[in-house]
Formats: C-alpha cells, structure tokens, sequence
C-alpha cells in the first residue's frame, strides 16, 4: 500500500472556505442511496464555492459515491443537480465524477483524486470534503504517489458518514482514513444542526432579489426527495467550513444569506429590465441572436464567444475556440452572471421564467411530452429525448451509444 502527504482539504462534507492563497476544493459525496440530503447539498457547494470567486479551484468533485448499493432515481436526481449547478456556476465538465455507485468508476475516481493530491504543496493546499461514506476518499488518498499527505485537510461532519458500510466495497471508514494517512483530518460540528439544514420557507431570500442561478438554487435545495429533507442541504456546511479557512462550522442563515447578497447572486445589475414572459423559452432568456449578443458580448471568459440563441428554450449558446458549446451564463467572466447591461430577461425577479409552473425546480417539463415539443429537431446528431425528470423537472436526453445527458447540454 502506497500512502501520501498531500496539501489538500479533504472534507467528507464539504462546506464554503474563504482561504487565501492557491488551495484548492475537492468533493466526495453519496446521494445514490440512503438520504437523499446529498441531492440538495451538492448544488449548495458548487454555488458557494463559485459565489466566493473559487469555481476554478474546484479541482475535483465526484458524488453518487455509495458503492455496490445505488439507487438509479435518486442517483438521476443527483447528477442532474450537479450538473446543472456546475453549468449555472462555471465549473468545468471535467472535475465531474459521477461514481452512480459502481466500484470501477470508483477506481478511476480515485486516479484522478490522486493526481490532485500529487500536484498539492505547502503552498497549494487541498480542502476534501468527504459527504458519504469514505471509502473513495480513502482511495483518492491512497492513490497518490508523492508524500503529500501533510498538505490535505479532510472534513467530516457526520457519525453516520464515518462509519458507514453496509456493502463489501464500501471497506473504509473515517478511523481508517486517520490512521493510514497523515493528513490534516478535521471532523467539525455536526451540520445537521447548523444553517444548511433549514426549513424550506427560511430558504425564501434565495428567491428575493438575488439572481436566475439563485432562483434554480432555491428548487434545487428545497424540492425532492420525502418531506423532512426538503431544505436539507446540511454537508454543504462543510464548503463553508473550508471556504472560511477553517474557523466557522456553526454558520447561521442570516450569514449564508449575507454572503450571497454581498457577492452580488448571479444576477444583472438593476439596470435590467426585460421580462422573462415574452422572451419564450423555458429560461426565457433570448428569442434571437442580437439579444444574447446584447448580453453576452464582452462579458465572457477569453476564448468564447455567442453563438446562436437557441429560440425553442430561451437560452443563448456559446461556444469556445475548441468547438466545445456550452450556455452563455455559464461562461461568463468573472462568474456565472449575466452582464449588467442585459436588456433581456435575466432579472432576478423574474427569473423563475414563464414554466416555473410545470414542475421540478427548473421548471422545464412535468412531462415528456414538454421535452419533445422543447428539444426535437435541436439536439446534436445522434441524441434524442429520453424522459422528464419529474423530480427535477429536467428533460433527459440519450445518444444512440447509450450515454445520458441533461438535453440542453447537448442541444446545437
């Protein structure tokens, strides 16, 4: 056996850090079985690091961890709020794990989680937020080649994460990561009792003011899964953890909510004044190309640039020098936001676009039906409509080798 000294925060809960410095974030997180809580909280992390100016420190995320036991819908709930929240927040496609609790998938996690401890450093630290049971963080750690261990923070807030192992894969537990490694190991207050797990109606400010990625946040935190985990984001308390260097593990609402007021949310500047209503679309965003020129333009990270709006769902497409294509707000310099100047629909106070009545927290579809009248005859060759994801109101799209994908990942 191979073990590291790495600088890595390794949190078994992720929450928000405020660092200085050049560290970076990695993720582990169940959700494919059991409670359903990983659900919400996984999008909570990825917009508070992003929130925080982080989302390129995110080096790796990978979730649906719960080996040899999964659970296919609520492993579907799953990704599709991780993805969406990583499209919404700017985090790249490639830090993305989806483990959908296979052990070979795992192992080709726990590579990759290797390799980001191997690049770690005094100078380069790696916060690991462990929020599932740890066997794959005891195998990214494990996995590295170089005595880094010194240089990892592991997080964990969780009794029953710790010690979790009720299939034969799942052979590692919190004890184990501690004795076999010398990393930073941190197991914080329990955050279940914190801010991040709230009833549904304290996470209304999410709604009031803030912007369209907040708006989709709200739903994403507070709808699925059975009622007394709706509002239960509580492993994202260990990002916030992290984010604020590793001094504040009782955040309280009032704090959470201030952080995303004092960073702006993602929305335009009051000077917006479109309307989701008229635009069409389920985002409502654009009904032609100069509206997402108007938006876009000179406010996207270097490489990108629009390409079309895409007049069935609302939504402005762009794409980079490579030919990779991606939504617009998803690109933006600086964050995920659309430009102050939009005269679009991109305000926050209306941002729950005109389908916000059809079901799910994206409001895209409550039924197949509103998938094929959305994305038929847009989508990439080779993929066609699959399904609505009645719990996240996501439409699900398939390509004729057998790979699922939110359909507006993959529309033209």
């Amino acid at each position: 056996m191979k073990f590291i000294k790495l600088s890595l925060v390794f949190i078994c809960s992720f929450g928000m850090v405020s660092t200085a410095g050049a560290d970076r974030y990695a993720w582990s997180a169940d959700g494919n079985q059991h409670d359903y809580d990983d659900v919400h909280a996984s999008p909570m992390a990825i917009a508070l690091i992003a929130t925080d100016g982080k989302a390129d420190k995110l080096v790796h995320f990978e979730f649906n961890n719960h080996i040899g036991n999964n659970n296919n819908g609520q492993a579907r709930d799953h990704e599709d709020n991780v993805r969406e929240a990583a499209s919404r927040y700017g985090v790249p496609s490639n830090v993305l794990f989806d483990l959908n609790g296979n052990n070979n998938l795992a192992n080709a996690a726990a590579l990759h989680l290797g390799s980001v401890i191997d690049a770690s450093s005094a100078n380069d630290k790696l916060w690991l937020g462990c929020a599932g049971p740890m066997e794959t963080c005891w195998r990214g750690i494990d996995a590295a080649q170089n005595s880094n261990e010194q240089f990892v923070i592991a997080i964990t807030h969780s009794q029953w994460n710790n010690n979790h192992s009720d299939t034969s894969q799942l052979a590692h537990t919190w004890n184990d990561i501690v004795a076999d490694f010398n990393v930073d190991a941190r197991w914080i207050a329990n955050q279940n009792q914190q801010a991040f797990k709230s009833p549904v109606n304290d996470w209304n400010w999410l709604t009031q003011g803030l912007g369209p990625n907040e708006n989709w946040l709200f739903g994403a935190v507070t709808t699925g899964g059975p009622n007394g985990k709706k509002g239960d984001a509580s492993d994202a308390g260990m990002m916030w953890y992290a984010l604020n260097g590793g001094t504040d593990d009782k955040p309280t609402m009032n704090e959470v909510e201030a952080f995303f007021r004092n960073a702006g949310g993602s929305s335009s500047s009051s000077s917006s004044s479109g309307s989701t209503s008229s635009s069409g679309g389920p985002n409502g965003e654009c009904s032609n190309n100069n509206q997402c020129n108007a938006i876009y333009d000179g406010n996207l990270q270097p490489g990108w640039s629009v390409l079309k709006c895409n007049t069935t769902t609302g939504v402005c497409r762009c794409q980079n020098g490579s030919g990779t294509k991606t939504q617009c707000a998803a690109v933006v310099a600086g964050g995920s936001s659309s430009s102050s100047s939009s005269s679009s629909s991109s305000s926050s106070s209306s941002s729950s676009s005109s389908s916000s009545s059809s079901g799910g927290p994206n409001g895209e579809c409550s039924n197949n039906n509103q998938c094929n009248a959305i994305y038929d005859g847009n989508l990439q060759s080779g993929w066609s409509v699959l399904k609505c994801n009645t719990n996240t109101g996501v439409c699900r799209c398939q390509n004729t080798s057998g790979t699922k994908a939110q359909c507006i990942a993959v529309t033209n």
